[in-house]
This record gives structure tokens, sequence and C-alpha cells, in this order.
């Protein structure tokens, strides 16, 4: 129990202080036009600023090689969720959703990034808490291809999403967050061969519906994701297997 709560308040703390215009570190010095930038786990599925894509340097004449070894686990979806993928991918609206858990919504929505199905992955967003347009978006996508073959994509999911059918779904109003974590890297069990893995949480909105969508920054840990988690670390520690 002390584990899981540890991980959650330090990646609360550290949220916060970002939220509330704590000081920003000092910019890193500039790596030069010779060194490649390390993928971001988070521009899969939600780029830092999708307003304002990165471009370190101009794009190498071929996209990096995949630089993730196997986490020998795989991330896949259902049989019913690879055909509601179908269904968003052709229709791109959130109706397909109907009668979907928070769970199988997200996989859904990371399984389109995956492919470079920028469009499906655009159309799970919630309408509510929407900050890019379509072509803002597209251009992200363009970006990252630029850089990176797709097949660092599929790679990086599968050490980050393998679990998420595990996931603890807490729900409160029309918020939910699916909480998981992903598969622990060799360097970390070396130093603890009891290391969980690192701790996700993922945000999604109710519409009027009763139909779950993605929120804009699923990953944002926002006042209200900090307090659902803190009132909830009991049953985090328990669903998860943490002694107390």
């Amino acid at each position: 129990m002390k584990k899981i709560i540890k991980l959650i308040l330090t990646v609360s703390i550290i949220t916060l202080l970002a939220a509330c215009g704590a000081e920003e570190p000092a910019a890193a010095a500039d790596p030069g036009p010779e060194q490649l930038p390390v993928p971001n786990p988070i521009m899969i599925t939600q780029p830092t600023d999708p307003n304002e894509p990165v471009r370190l340097t101009e794009p190498p004449d071929e996209p990096i090689e995949d630089l993730f070894p196997p986490s020998g686990y795989t991330f896949t979806l259902t049989e019913k969720e690879e055909a509601v993928l179908g269904q968003l991918i052709t229709e791109l609206n959130t109706d397909v959703f109907e009668r979907l858990s928070p769970i199988s919504v997200m996989k859904i929505f990371v399984e389109a990034g995956i492919r470079g199905e920028w469009e499906a992955e655009f159309s799970a967003f919630s309408q509510e808490d929407l900050e890019t347009t379509k072509a803002e978006w597209e251009e992200l996508n363009g970006v990252d291809l630029e850089w990176f073959v797709i097949e660092s994509r599929r790679s990086l999911a599968n050490w980050v999403f393998p679990r998420i059918d595990d996931a603890l779904v807490l729900e409160r109003g029309n918020r939910a967050v699916v909480v998981f974590f992903s598969i622990p890297n060799p360097e970390d069990l070396e130093e603890d061969p009891d290391f969980p893995g690192e701790l996700h949480v993922m945000s999604l909105l109710q519409n009027n519906r009763g139909i779950w969508e993605v929120r804009f920054r699923p990953h944002a840990m926002d006042e209200f994701v900090v307090e659902l988690l803190s009132d909830n670390s009991e049953l985090i520690s328990a669903h998860f297997g943490f002694g107390a």
C-alpha cells in the first residue's frame, strides 16, 4: 500500500506544482544537429502541446528505426473492440462507443493512434474540452511520422498498455479515470524486484447520451484526478494487490 500511495502522491504533487505555475527548470542545452530526439511516449496519443508541434531540427532523410526493445507482452484489442475500431474509422464519431466501458473506449483510442488512424483518434475526443483542430491533429501525426517509423508506436504500446485490461476504473459524476501499470523495465527490476511498473492514469468524459469519450489531454493530472486517486487510495491498493 505504501508503494502505490507514494507513486500517486509523487505524480500528483509534481503535476499540481506545474499547474499552479511553479517555476520551470532551466532549458536544456541545445543538443546540436547531430543528436536525434528520443521518442516521446505521449506522442503516440497525446502531444504536450498539439498547437505547437516541436521541430528540433530538420527531420532525417528516412524516419528513425524502432528504438524500443520487445517488452515480451502485447497490447491487443478484443474481437468486439476491433469491430468498434473499424466502425470508428468509417463513421468518425463517438456514437460507436455506446455501451462500451471506459477501458474499451481508451483501448480503441490508443489502437487508432498506434495504427496512424489520426482521424479516428481525433474523433474519439470529447468535444467538451477539445483544444485543437482536426487540421492541427493531422499535422502532428505527420510530424511524428517524419521522425519515427510507425512501428515505434506499437513497440512502445507493448510496454505501456498490456495491463490495461486489468485497470481499475474510478467514476465520479460524468468523469472517469482508468488506472493501470505499465510493464516494468529490466533496469527498474534490478533495483527493486517488486517494482510494479509506472503508474498510468487516463481520463474520460461522459457525454449527455451516456457515452464515454476521451479527454483531450487524457494523461493530465488535474486537481479532480488527484483528489479522486487520493480518496480511493485503499481501493487502488487492494485492486492491485498491494499489502498494507
